[in-house]
């Protein structure tokens, strides 16, 4: 199976989760759903996720360190200390958590136009990856990006009731999502390897 095969069968599994997960709540924004891939270098202790229907960014610090998220213009946006969530507003920094963790909406993240990518237009009832999204950032100011993916998959049509829909689609994405990071493992693998030496 491609990866490309792989990467429209986890849209899929993706949006039928959020559909499980949120019963009567659309999934995505219309079938569009923003998924969390990395955050690299890896900050130990700092973690990313989309939620939901609303497709806010949420990031949750649990490194220690100080972290700034950086803004649609490279400008700071964000601010996590161990006194809360600070967010830049004009010249000043206004407390806006008094946790470790803080959600937004962020345009860079997800489809905000009224008309639909050309690829859904053209085959709207087949699951599309639609395009790559980094948010950068500092943890203690070293520089590391979030990276994700927005996907599109038709909406499938709610069951009230059927408890046994998370639970099969959960391991649907586990199993795709090992298979993906297998394919990665023995690419890299083979690339430390190198090709057989010369004598």
């Amino acid at each position: 199976m491609k990866l490309h095969a792989l990467g429209c069968a986890l849209v899929t599994a993706g949006v039928a989760a959020h559909a499980a997960a949120a019963h009567d709540e659309p999934a995505g924004r219309h079938g569009y759903i923003s998924t969390v891939v990395a955050i690299a270098p890896n900050v130990l202790g700092l973690q990313a996720r989309v939620l939901g229907g609303d497709e806010r960014l949420t990031l949750r610090n649990w490194s220690g360190k100080t972290v700034v998220v950086l803004g649609y213009h490279g400008e700071p946006f964000l601010r996590f200390t161990d006194h809360g969530v600070f967010r830049l507003a004009g010249a000043e920094w206004r407390r806006v958590a008094g946790g470790t963790s803080y959600a937004w909406h962020d345009h860079r993240i997800h489809w905000d136009r009224k008309t639909p990518p050309p690829a859904v237009a053209a085959a709207p009832d087949r699951p599309h990856k639609l395009f790559g999204w980094r948010i950068p950032g500092r943890a203690d100011g070293r520089r590391f990006v979030i990276t994700g993916f927005l996907g599109y998959a038709p909406p499938p049509a709610v069951s009230h009731g059927r408890s046994w829909w998370p639970t099969t689609v959960s391991s649907a994405l586990a199993v795709l999502l090992a298979v993906v990071l297998l394919r990665r493992r023995r690419g890299s693998a083979a690339r430390a390897g190198g090709g057989p030496s010369g004598g």
